[in-house]
């Protein structure tokens, strides 16, 4: 579970609490599938698309869905948002359209392509009603608007990689030394997170702290730890990748 469902599960009263820090990416690039709830398709901040043909969609789609039929797929790259890091959720009445849509699309750099597998039931076993009419569309003059969502204390990611280059800022690698040593954001600082109480002597406080992991799961748990220690501090909510030139990647 993800560090703030296991403070919730805390306070319920659960006993032998597991964050999984390395989370869905690693679950998702183990190959596995992920089953996205109801709720988070509804009102999640995320980009669904449905596949299938247009006189499909207009009988009923999912609320909020971009209609782009699989054999229009291919020619609509330039319609999809800017940041390579916006969650793409496909869905069809066939799965082998949603399967051949994620390895595009992912061909495309685009790190988080999820299929919507039984979308359709799913959506209607869960009381939901489906939409009737045209459905949204993106073309290359007409693309996809996603932005990122912050929540509290989230970084963004262009406020970011500008605090590497600030001497206000310290930046903190919660990842372990191998990590750190495989790779690492220029100027940052390795404090494990399972060292950090240990070590926060080391974090001065007359700076801005920004933690960050690989994925998120860790840095969070690194701000809530300092954040409790009186610290000024937020943390990077999201995937990235370094190497030891110093070149990295963050989406």
């Amino acid at each position: 579970m993800s560090p703030k469902s296991a403070g919730l599960a805390g306070k319920w009263g659960h006993k032998d609490i597991l964050v999984y820090v390395d989370g869905l990416p690693a679950w998702k690039k183990g190959g596995n599938r992920i089953v996205p709830t109801v709720n988070h398709i509804a009102q999640g901040n995320i980009v669904l698309v449905d596949l299938r043909s247009t006189a499909k969609v207009e009988k009923g789609y999912i609320p909020r869905s971009y209609s782009i039929p699989f054999a229009e797929l291919e020619d609509a790259e330039d319609a999809f948002p800017q940041g390579l890091g916006a969650p793409i959720y496909l869905y069809s009445d066939k799965d082998g359209e949603v399967d051949a849509g994620r390895e595009m699309i992912t061909e495309w750099g685009y790190k988080n392509t999820i299929g919507f597998y039984g979308a359709l039931d799913a959506w209607k076993s869960a009381g939901k009603e489906l939409q009737k009419g045209p459905a949204l569309t993106a073309a290359n003059d007409n693309p996809i608007n996603w932005q990122k969502k912050l929540g509290p204390g989230e970084i963004s990611i262009t406020d970011f990689t500008k605090s590497l280059n600030s001497e206000l800022i310290r930046v903190i690698d919660a990842r372990t030394p191998a990590e750190y040593e495989s790779g690492h954001f220029p100027g940052a600082v390795s404090i494990p997170l399972e060292q950090m109480k240990a070590r926060i002597s080391e974090i001065p406080k007359d700076k801005f702290i920004v933690v960050h992991c690989m994925t998120g799961g860790r840095g969070e748990i690194g701000y809530r730890m300092l954040k409790e220690e009186g610290y000024a501090v937020k943390f990077l909510n999201a995937e990235c990748e370094c190497s030891t030139t110093g070149e990295y990647e963050i989406w």
